[in-house]
Order: C-alpha cells, then sequence, then structure tokens
C-alpha cells in the first residue's frame, strides 16, 4: 500500500503536470488562433520578416536565461524548506540576469545600427527585444522548484490572452507589423513583471543585495546546462533563422508556420516532462532504482501518444493547411507532412536529455552533444536549405533529434544506466 506521502507526491505530480497542461495550451493555442489571423492580414512576407526578428530574439532569452531554468530549479528544489537560501538563490540569479539584459540590449542595439539588412526593419528587431527582457524577468525556475506550476500557467495565460485580444482589435494590414510583434513581445513583459511580483511576495522573504561568490557559484552552475540549452537553439531556433538569411522572409514564414504548428502539437506531452524534472531530482537521490523504473515505463507511454500524434499529421496535412493558414499558404503543406516524425523524435531525445542525463549528472557530457548537434545542424541546414528552401530546413532539424537519441543511448548503455536492472551502482560515468 502506499504511504501518504507517496500518495501526496503523486497528486502533487498530477496537479503540476495538469497546470503545465494549462500553460502549454495557452503558450501554443493562442498563438495558433493567431497564426491565421496573422498570415491573412499581414501577408506571409511580413509574417516572415516578424517570425525572423523573433528568431534572433530568442538567441538572447536563452543567453538571459543561462540554464538557470535547470540549475536553478534543482537548487530550489533542493533547498525549497529553506526561505534564507531560497532568497539567496533567487537574488544571485536576478543579479546576474540583470547584467545579461543589459549587455544583450547593447549587443542588439549594435546589431542593429551596423548591420543593413537589420537596419532597414530596426524598429521591428528592437521590438523583439522587448520579448526579452520578459523572459528574463519572469522567475520559471522558481515555480517549477517550488512545484508551483499553477502560477506560471496563470500568468502566462492573462499575459498572453491580453495581448490576443489586443492584436485582434489593433492589427488590420500589413503595415500594422511593427505594431503586431510589439503587442506579442509586451505580453512576455507583463508576464515578466506579475511572475517577478508574485514570486517575491510568496517564496522571497529577504530581498538581499547578493555576494559576489554566491554569484560566481550560480554562473558556474548553470554553465554546461547554458551551453546546452544554447546549443539546442543551433537546430530549432536557428533554422529559421538560417532559412530567413539563406532563402528569404518569405520561405523563412513557411517554415515558422509549420514549424510553430508541429510544436503545439509536440507540446502535448512536454508538460510531463517539464513537470517530472523537479521529482526526478529527489526520487535520483532516493532510489535511483525507482526512478529508472519511472522512467521506462514514461519513455514507453509517452511514444505511443508522440507516434500517434505523427500519424494524425500525415493524414491531415492538407486540410490543417488550408484550414489554419488559408489558400495562399498551402506550400506549408509538404513541411507538415516531413514534420509529422518530430513529435516522436523530439519527445525521446527530450527525456533521455532533461530526465535522465541532467539528473544523473551527465551535464558535460550532454552539453558535448547538443554543442556537437548544433554545429552538424548549422551545416547540414545550411546545405539542404539552399538546396530545398524551408523543407531542406525542417529535413534537417528532425535528423539531428534522431542523431541525438542514439547519442543519449550510447552514454546511458555504456555507463550502465539503461540496462541496470539491480540495487547495484552503474558503472563509472564516461567523463
Amino acid at each position: 500500500m502506499l504511504s501518504d506521502g507517496t500518495n501526496r507526491q503523486s497528486r502533487g505530480l498530477a496537479t503540476n503536470i495538469l497546470w503545465l497542461y494549462v500553460l502549454q495550451g495557452m503558450n501554443y493555442l493562442i498563438p495558433l488562433l493567431l497564426l491565421p489571423y496573422l498570415v491573412r492580414v499581414l501577408g506571409v512576407g511580413q509574417y516572415g520578416l516578424i517570425a525572423f526578428s523573433q528568431s534572433i530574439a530568442q538567441y538572447f532569452i536563452i543567453a538571459t536565461d543561462y540554464g538557470f531554468n535547470f540549475s536553478a530549479t534543482r537548487q530550489i528544489a533542493l533547498h525549497r524548506n529553506e526561505p534564507l537560501e531560497v532568497s539567496r538563490i533567487f537574488c544571485s540569479v536576478m543579479a546576474i540576469k540583470m547584467g545579461l539584459i543589459v549587455t544583450g540590449a547593447a549587443v542588439m542595439g549594435g546589431a542593429v545600427a551596423l548591420i543593413p539588412r537589420l537596419h532597414a526593419d530596426g524598429a521591428i528587431y528592437l521590438a523583439a527585444y522587448v520579448a526579452v527582457i520578459g523572459s528574463a524577468l519572469f522567475p520559471v525556475w522558481l515555480f517549477q522548484g517550488m512545484e508551483q506550476m499553477k502560477y506560471i500557467s496563470i500568468i502566462t495565460g492573462i499575459s498572453k490572452l491580453v495581448a490576443a485580444v489586443l492584436i485582434f482589435l489593433l492589427v488590420h494590414s500589413p503595415h500594422d507589423a511593427l505594431r503586431a510583434i510589439l503587442l506579442q513581445s509586451s505580453g512576455f513583459l507583463i508576464a515578466g513583471f506579475m511572475g517577478m511580483g508574485i514570486g517575491i511576495r510568496r517564496y522571497v522573504p529577504n530581498l538581499c543585495f547578493p555576494r559576489l561568490v554566491e554569484m560566481i557559484t550560480m554562473f558556474k552552475d548553470g554553465k554546461h546546462l547554458f551551453v546546452s540549452t544554447a546549443s539546442i537553439t543551433l537546430y530549432t531556433n536557428t533554422n529559421t533563422f538560417l532559412v530567413g538569411v539563406i532563402s528569404g522572409t518569405v520561405q523563412a514564414g513557411y517554415f515558422s508556420l509549420a514549424d510553430r504548428f508541429i510544436r503545439a502539437v509536440t507540446g502535448l506531452v512536454f508538460p510531463v516532462i517539464q513537470a517530472t524534472y523537479p521529482r526526478m531530482v529527489r526520487m535520483i537521490s532516493d532510489s535511483r532504482d525507482h526512478a529508472l523504473a519511472f522512467i521506462r515505463k514514461m519513455i514507453g507511454c509517452v511514444a505511443v501518444i508522440a507516434f500517434a500524434s505523427g500519424l494524425a499529421i500525415l493524414g491531415l496535412a492538407h486540410p490543417i493547411a488550408y484550414i489554419a493558414f488559408g489558400r495562399n499558404a498551402l506550400a506549408v503543406v509538404p513541411l507538415i507532412r516531413m514534420a509529422a516524425l518530430f513529435p516522436l523524435v523530439a519527445t525521446l531525445s527530450a527525456i533521455l536529455g532533461m530526465l535522465v542525463l541532467i539528473p544523473f549528472g551527465f551535464e558535460r557530457i550532454q552539453s558535448q552533444m547538443l554543442v556537437s548537434a548544433g554545429v552538424l545542424n548549422v551545416l547540414m541546414a545550411s546545405v539542404l536549405i539552399k538546396m530545398h528552401g524551408a523543407f531542406g530546413g525542417m529535413v534537417s532539424m528532425i535528423a539531428i533529434e534522431a542523431v541525438l537519441i542514439a547519442g543519449s543511448s550510447l552514454v546511458l548503455i555504456k555507463n550502465g544506466i539503461i540496462t541496470r536492472r539491480t540495487e547495484e551502482e552503474p558503472a563509472a560515468r564516461l567523463d
């Protein structure tokens, strides 16, 4: 019979997963509702310009996050019952983030001023940077570490809903592209201020000036995870950027339509992974065997869901594109069909990375794999995009996820993690 503590933990995990599904619904449903409207009102070209500017802003979001959504989440989860320690972690992380925001703003401003292609639409790119500020201010890692995902869902939902309503009310023609990107970015900013206020009020009883040694420790703790996260961007966000640079903003628009749609579908299983991460950190410290048994079951269940989603996408690609994006965007159909493979490979790759490699202490190895995968994607995508446009970018993105699955599996097998069946400790790591 399960103990009361185990029952409470199970209920807590289920509640967090539920709230993350609400969050994913807001993160993907609202943009999916906006996509058809923006494509029809702005045109594929102007929509592609917005997508291109957001792909650039995403690099700065990754830089300001600096892996804290994993490293700081882990620290908060381990010290969640120590308010003063939580306060010290919070202040150290936010001080680092403030410095990164200022540095990023200087880099973005310089790029817009000096690069002719960016300077021509400078206001668009600067408006996209507003989302960077909002994302950096929102302490997702604090709420995740405290396992209070409901606040992330509620705050994000309200801010995105407000931004969406304003877009429907105020964006009516291709001349409103700047207004559209500014309103979307403002949603992030609203969420950032709301999240900061609620996080401090509920979980940070003692705001303090962080000591330099604490900031250095937090900075070092996030180093490998930052490299991992940044490397992921080299084979996700970078493809939109490369399509825009090599094939133009119209092709970037088509790629972005397919990419956002398929990530919305893939997002159906990611709340489970995201909510399970802090729990896995504690499960491994209590019993590695129980944690591994849980992961094996989870991989089986999630793989079935992702595979079924891919089959549905493959069969319904044409009606999905016509209904969602209109007759003028039917060129996206081949991209959606190719992307039907993405939910399965992306989900398996995320589980092996987020729930096995990182919690078991293989951050360094994962960082090396992700850097290699990112570089390989840039090389592969550059060639394929030049030959096949947006379609080449999608092929490269899926191929890299498959490479990561193979690499992660090899590391885990050689270290005795996947094949572990006894109470013995796994073999030495491959450092």
